[in-house]
């Protein structure tokens, strides 16, 4: 079967809170790991992106949840489309804060390069999940 992920920025609300993306990220650890899901969450207290990895449909069915979960407004979805390889293989949601404003132009820049994609499925350092995961590891080792 297929990889496939999906990629989606959303904005939170503005009764988030620390313990709202503690909660987000303990459910994520069960439920992911039942259904093989794998991903990254982006926040920067104003905006999330989050990335999700795994076989269509459990993806599509846990994206079609997560539209209707309160904690956040406005959700866009990026981009959508098979891959070849997982990009967070090791992480059942990946975390990190982003300092705010940061995740808006990101997704205006994923939303962009979205769109000059041809449909193909995406290899190994081409995914969105690849490059940001390149991201985020920059990011602890700078930590």
């Amino acid at each position: 079967m297929a990889l496939f992920e999906i990629i989606y920025t959303s904005l939170a609300r503005e009764s988030t809170h620390v313990e709202d993306v503690a909660n987000i990220l303990a459910s994520s650890e069960t439920n992911n790991r039942a259904l093989a899901i794998t991903g990254l969450l982006l926040c920067d207290g104003d905006r999330y992106i989050q990335i999700l990895e795994g076989e269509q449909k459990d993806i599509e069915l846990l994206f079609d949840t997560i539209s209707q979960d309160i904690r956040h407004d406005n959700l866009e979805l990026l981009h959508k489309g098979e891959i070849l390889d997982r990009s967070f293989e090791n992480w059942r949601m990946a975390y990190e804060t982003m300092p705010k404003g940061l995740l808006a132009d990101l997704a205006e820049t994923m939303g962009v390069f979205s769109l000059e994609l041809d449909g193909e499925p995406l290899g190994r350092g081409e995914s969105f999940g690849a490059k940001l995961n390149g991201l985020f590891m920059d990011a602890i080792a700078a930590e």
